[in-house]
Order: structure tokens, then sequence, then C-alpha cells
């Protein structure tokens, strides 16, 4: 069954159409990723299936209701993280929760036990009584996505969960949406950090100017762009990622894995003669050289340089 179905799904801001005829489903359980540059359309998607925002002309359900029908039915059913909270901030962490709860008609003991709950999930116990104000954001972000599973929705929309926290904070937060997803809710997520929706995402969706141009697993769209354009190095002695850059021309980026490092280049053949070049005039020798599959960001970047997926499409 699909928690959320979407067909041809129209939407225009004067002059601009943020949305030309989006169609594609996700069903239920799991994590979906909807990617796309800045622009693309993803967050007027969200407000639409959130019941924020009209449609200009398609038809939208979620959990089984026509969200422009029954949009009380479809908010009732449903959690919503953005960048922005909108937790009360003289509160402490309980009472928010516990407040969330009596907004969604919970009853007092339940929405007692279920902050309880909540609490001892995130991690935030020590905290309950401090005001929601005075933690930190990472901790604030703990705090947004436990107030939004307060009622325990079927359908979980996060939009850029992670931007701006630090790397200890991030992680914590992808594990409590694996949590989150493994507890029979759909995740339907919005990143532009395309390693955690490697890491996170069962489904992806691929949106450019309004028309989603990729659709299938992770290991679906990295087979559609071919040859790899990532590439495992590691030499006798340490480099730093800086000086790969500097040197060879082809890296994209660098990024240290243990004693290696995973290179994103424009070209392997290229790439594979600059590091050769580099070990030599540095005095060092290659111990690895792997050409790893194509990455979800290889694949995402190739897509968005060819404005389409080499003939995979949407669907």
């Amino acid at each position: 069954m699909a928690s959320v179905r979407v067909a041809g799904l129209r939407k225009r801001y004067g002059d601009v159409n943020a949305l030309d005829g989006v169609s594609f489903e996700v069903a239920s359980g799991g994590i979906f990723a909807y990617l796309g540059p800045n622009g693309a359309g993803k967050t007027t998607t969200i407000r639409i299936l959130c019941g924020l925002n009209e449609r200009d002309a398609g038809h939208v359900s979620v959990c089984g209701f026509d969200v422009a029908a029954d949009p009380v039915a479809v908010k009732s059913r449903i959690g919503v993280v953005t960048e922005s909270s909108n937790l009360y901030p003289e509160l402490g962490c309980r009472r928010n929760l516990e407040y969330i709860g009596e907004l969604y008609g919970l009853r007092a003991a339940d929405r007692r036990t279920r902050a309880a709950e909540l609490l001892d999930m995130f991690d935030l116990g020590e905290r309950a009584e401090h005001p929601f104000g005075t933690l930190s954001r990472g901790l604030k972000r703990r705090m947004a996505l436990a107030a939004a599973l307060v009622h325990r929705p079927e359908v979980l929309f996060l939009d850029e969960p992670t931007t701006g926290l630090d790397v200890p904070s991030a992680r914590a937060l992808r594990d409590l949406v694996r949590r989150t997803a493994a507890s029979g809710a759909t995740v339907f997520l919005t990143t532009h950090n395309l390693a955690e929706a490697e890491s996170l995402a069962d489904d992806v969706a691929i949106l450019i100017r309004g028309r989603i141009v990729a659709r299938g697993t992770v290991d679906d769209i990295r087979r559609r762009v071919g040859e790899a354009r990532s590439l495992v190095v590691e030499f006798s002695a340490a480099v730093t990622g800086e000086r790969l850059r500097e040197m060879c021309l082809s890296v994209r980026s660098a990024a240290a894995e243990g004693g290696a490092w995973r290179l994103e280049v424009s070209d392997l053949h290229d790439a594979v003669r600059e590091l050769s070049a580099f070990a030599e005039r540095e005095g060092l020798r290659i111990e690895e050289l792997d050409a790893g599959p194509p990455s979800l960001e290889d694949a995402f970047l190739r897509i968005i340089e060819t404005g389409d997926a080499g003939g995979g499409g949407a669907r």
C-alpha cells in the first residue's frame, strides 16, 4: 500500500513553473529521499502534501486521504520537521511534548506516558525540565523530531533535518530517523547531504526544475550513470586533501576514510594518471587504488549536468 500518492501535480508562482506534472508513489514503511538542487520544487511538494499550499492541478493523497478534500484527516496522521521549530522556548521539554499531545487530543495519562517514552528514546530525560530555548542546536533538532512523533504519525516529513548540525549530532539524528522508520512509520526525507540520503534511503526520486528525472532505489540510480567517478586511494605516507586537490585537477572532493582517501573525480582515467604523477613527485607509493561503484553523489551530479538519468526517466 502507498502512503503517499502524487499524480500530475502542478504548481506555478507567477511565471515560475515550480512543479510540472510530478507523479510518484511512496510505499508504506521505510525511508524515501526526495532530492534535487535548490529551487527544484522539493519544499513546494512537501507543503502541498501537508496541506499548507494549494495545488494548481493534479491529485495528491496521504494515508489514503485526498489532501485537498480532507486536510484534517491528513494532518492528524502526519508529522513534520522543518528547519524552524514551532516549540515554545520558555516551556520545558516534557511540557512541550505534553502540550503537543494535548493539541492532538491525547488523554492526560496518555500524553504523560508518551512524553516520557520520547524523552527516553531521544536521550533527553536529564533535560526534561530544561526550557526548550536553552538547548543546543542538536538537542533542539532531537526535540523537534520527538514532538513530531507524539501522536504516532503514519508519515513523517523531514525537510533538511541535519542542516547546521555538528557531526555527532547529525549522526545521532540519523540513527533516530532509522529507528523511526523501523517502528513502522514512513519517512519522507529531503536533504542536500547525498551521503546521508545514500545511507538512509530505501527509495529515491530526483527532481529538477519541477520534474522528476530519476526514480528508484539507490542502486538503481547509481547503475543508470554507468562509469564510476569515485576512487579510493591510499599512499605510503600521509598527504592532505588540500594537496591532492591542488595537484590533481580532476579531483573534485576528497574525504578521509581511515588511512585512505575517497575521491570524487571528473574523469576516472585523468585521475589515475594525475595520482600516479603526484605520487612520483612526492616520493610516495600508491598502496591501494580502487575504482568503486559510483556513489549517489556521482549519480546526482551526472543527472544534474545532463538533465536526465541516462534514459531512466521518471516513473
